[in-house]
């Protein structure tokens, strides 16, 4: 048995242009396999390895970004370090993702890059943890460093809420089948393409959803899970060598998101 031995998603999402020249729409797949694959070095130091593919498609409309945003491919290789000990409050987080994103077209050194965190935890009680740390990510439509707070509580047998960096999570299960979800997180990413004259351009794309979203229990270890909702603080970017091509700002709109949680196989 592991914590998430696979994932496999599609979100849907779209908008408009502020002036409302033209309709944006996006589709961003996600395969992860064995992100929670777990090897224990010790009683105390734990290992999880795997690796996740992602790919996007952006309909720019009648809009011109001066590439092809249909083909859009993250390969990602995470390693996650646990220290975790029975006789301490605090635990311990590190982890380093390599990381190709690529239109497949040409594939150069400014294709691949990296993203990591480091954070710890303190356990206040069985029921609320605190968690701060930094991180450097990509999920914005810019490479960054950014502080992390979070924390983790459960008021109740059946309510938990949860925040992770970005990502925010009420749950509340109504039974052994069934958990309904409140929250949001980001959707986004940065790829390095050629453009239609052949430049080299860091192309960014960031959205960040909020919304309401249910899992249900297909069988042991399989769960279906299904979002909707609104997106907003929706953005496209082009920079090259530094410079700033374009920001194309966009006004809200709406996602939705199907997918199947694997945790056990």
């Amino acid at each position: 048995m592991t914590a998430m031995p696979g994932r496999f998603g599609v979100l849907f999402g779209g908008a408009s242009e502020k002036s409302g020249t033209s309709n944006f729409n996006w589709e961003q797949l996600t395969l992860q396999g064995g992100f929670g694959l777990r090897k224990e070095l010790n009683d105390e130091l734990k290992l999880f390895y795997g690796i996740n593919y992602r790919f996007t498609r952006i309909d720019e409309g009648g809009f011109s970004s001066g590439a092809d945003l249909s083909h859009l491919h993250d390969l990602i290789v995470p390693f996650s370090f646990i220290y975790d000990s029975s006789n301490s409050p605090w635990s311990f987080f590190a982890q380093i993702s390599g990381q190709l994103a690529t239109d497949f077209s040409a594939i150069t050194s400014d294709d691949f890059d990296y993203s990591a965190r480091l954070g710890a935890q303190y356990k206040f009680s069985n029921t609320f943890s605190l968690n701060f740390g930094a991180a450097r990510v990509r999920n914005f439509g810019d490479a960054m460093v950014l502080p992390a707070l979070g924390c983790t509580w459960q008021p109740a047998k059946d309510w938990s809420f949860t925040l992770l960096g970005p990502r925010i999570t009420l749950s509340h299960q109504i039974s052994d089948q069934l958990i309904i979800r409140g929250g949001g997180f980001p959707t986004g990413g940065l790829w390095n393409i050629e453009d239609d004259t052949g430049n080299s351009v860091d192309y960014g794309f960031a959205s960040y959803n909020a919304g309401v979203g249910i899992d249900f229990k297909l069988r042991r270890g399989i769960w279906l899970t299904a979002w909707a909702g609104a997106n907003f603080a929706n953005q496209l970017r082009a920079e090259k060598n530094g410079d700033t091509l374009f920001e194309e700002d966009l006004d809200k709109g709406l996602f939705s998101y199907l997918g199947i949680n694997l945790y056990e196989w």
